[in-house]
C-alpha cells in the first residue's frame, strides 16, 4: 500500500505521516507546516513542503496582518494555491494506492489522484460543514452576533469535496454521525480515532503527591480557542451559577481569544477568580493540566478534541460536551461527565459534584488516565492503516 498525503495545516497529519512511515505505506505528505522537530517523525525525504504557501502563512501570523486582512479571506486564497500546487505534483510521483486529503486543501487534487487510478480519502477534522454552520448559526444568533460563523466559498468548496471522494474518515461518532445525517451513504463515511500524546501528559511525579497538591486551590481548567465554537460562554455561566468560594478556587482558560468571543465578552459573568492566559507552549500546558482539578470541554461542535485526552493523562477527570469525542473516550461518571452541549446549568451541577467530592473526582481522574493509556497513537496508526486496507479491497 502507497499513500500520499495532503494536508496544509499541522491537524493530525504528521502523525498519520509517521504512522504510515513506519509501516512502509507513505509515499509523500504534501504540506507547508513542515519544521526541523518533525524530522523526528516523518523523514524529510518523505515531505514535500509547499513553500510559497509556508511564507505566506507565516508572513501572515509574525506581521499580525489579522489586524488588517480578514483571516478567513486569507485562509481561503491560501489553502486554494496549496490545492493547485499539490495537484500539478501529484502527476510527477510514482504510482500510489490511496490520497488522503484534508478538507479544504483538495478540491483540485481530488480528480488528479483519480486519473492516476488512486482512489481518495478525504480526512474531516469536524462534523459535516452543513451540521457545524447550523449549529454555529444558532449560537451567533443566540448571542445577537451579525456576521455568519461559515465563509461561503469555504462551505461551497468542501460540500465539492464531500461528493467527489471516495470515502470520508472522521475522528468521533458524534462526526460520522453528522455525515450520515446529511444523507451521504453509510458506507463512505469511516470513522477512526486519532491518538493522543499520552506518555507526554503523564505526570513523572508520584500521582499521590499531585493529587495533594491540587487539594490546595480547586482549579478548573479549559484548552482551546476561546471561541463560541467551543461553548466557553456556557463554561463561565456556569462557574457564576456554582457559585464556589473564589478564595479556593480558580477557573483557568487557556487558548486565544477569538472575533466572535470577543463580541459577546461584556454579556459573561466574569468573576474575578476567572484568568484567561492565552496561548502558551506545551510545557506550559502540561503544568496547567497538574495543577488543575477537573478538564472541561463545554463544544458546541468538536470533531474530536485532543484536549481531551490530554486532560485524562494528566489524571483529571472530564466534564465534556457530547458534541465531540467524549462519548468515544469517557464513560460517563467513571472517568468524567458527558453533558449535552450549550447547557450551563448541567456543568455547573458537576462542577459542584467535583469541588464537594475531591477525594472521589481524584480517583475519577486516575481511572480517566489509566483508561486514556490505550489511546496511543500507535493504536491510531494500527487501526487507520487497517482501515485502508478495508478500503483497498472494498470492504
Amino acid at each position: 500500500m502507497n499513500v500520499v498525503i495532503s494536508a496544509g495545516g499541522r491537524f493530525h497529519a504528521h502523525r498519520l505521516a509517521q504512522q504510515l512511515a513506519t509501516r512502509d505505506s507513505l509515499r509523500k505528505l504534501f504540506t507547508f507546516d513542515y519544521e526541523k522537530k518533525d524530522t523526528a517523525f516523518v523523514p524529510p525525504a518523505m515531505v514535500q513542503t509547499i513553500t510559497s504557501c509556508k511564507i505566506m502563512n507565516d508572513l501572515f501570523v509574525r506581521c499580525q496582518l489579522a489586524r488588517f486582512v480578514n483571516k478567513t479571506y486569507f485562509n481561503n486564497i491560501k489553502d486554494n494555491i496549496f490545492d493547485r500546487l499539490v495537484a500539478q505534483k501529484l502527476n510527477r510521483l510514482e504510482p500510489f494506492d490511496l490520497f488522503v486529503g484534508w478538507a479544504h486543501y483538495v478540491n483540485s487534487c481530488i480528480p488528479i489522484a483519480k486519473k492516476r487510478g488512486a482512489l481518495v480519502v478525504l480526512e474531516s477534522g469536524s462534523c459535516h460543514i452543513v451540521h457545524q454552520e447550523a449549529l454555529l448559526q444558532q449560537e451567533y444568533d443566540r448571542w445577537g452576533i451579525s456576521f455568519r460563523p461559515i465563509y461561503a466559498p469555504t462551505k461551497e468548496k468542501m460540500l465539492a469535496e464531500y461528493q467527489q471522494a471516495d470515502y470520508i474518515m472522521t475522528l468521533s461518532s458524534f462526526a460520522q454521525k453528522s455525515f450520515i445525517a446529511q444523507g451521504l451513504p453509510t458506507q463512505k463515511i469511516r470513522m477512526v480515532p486519532c491518538g493522543s500524546d499520552v506518555a507526554y501528559f503523564i505526570p513523572q511525579q508520584p500521582m499521590n503527591a499531585i493529587i495533594a497538591e491540587r487539594k490546595k486551590k480547586f482549579r478548573v481548567l479549559f484548552v482551546g480557542l476561546v471561541a463560541l465554537r467551543k461553548g466557553v460562554q456556557y463554561l463561565l455561566e456556569a462557574w457564576h451559577k456554582a457559585g464556589l468560594p473564589p478564595n479556593q478556587t480558580e477557573l483557568i482558560i487557556v487558548g486565544a481569544l477569538q472575533q466572535d468571543f470577543m463580541q459577546i465578552i461584556k454579556q459573561l459573568p466574569i468573576s474575578a477568580n476567572v484568568t484567561f492566559v492565552g496561548p502558551t507552549d506545551r510545557a506550559t500546558l502540561q503544568k496547567y493540566y497538574q495543577q488543575a482539578s477537573v478538564f472541561v470541554l463545554p463544544s458546541i461542535e468538536e470533531g474530536f478534541g485532543m484536549v481531551i485526552g490530554e486532560a485524562m493523562a494528566s489524571g483529571l477527570p472530564v466534564i465534556c460536551s457530547i458534541n465531540s469525542a467524549g462519548p468515544d473516550l469517557i464513560v460517563h461518571q467513571q472517568h468524567g461527565f458527558l453533558i449535552p452541549a450549550g447547557k450551563s446549568d448541567n456543568i455547573a451541577h458537576w462542577l459542584t459534584w467535583c469541588y464537594n467530592n475531591q477525594d472521589e473526582a481524584a480517583v475519577m481522574g486516575l481511572h480517566a488516565q489509566q483508561h486514556i493509556q490505550a489511546w496511543t497513537w500507535e493504536r491510531y496508526g494500527g487501526a487507520i492503516y487497517d482501515e485502508y486496507q478495508r478500503i483497498l479491497q472494498g470492504a
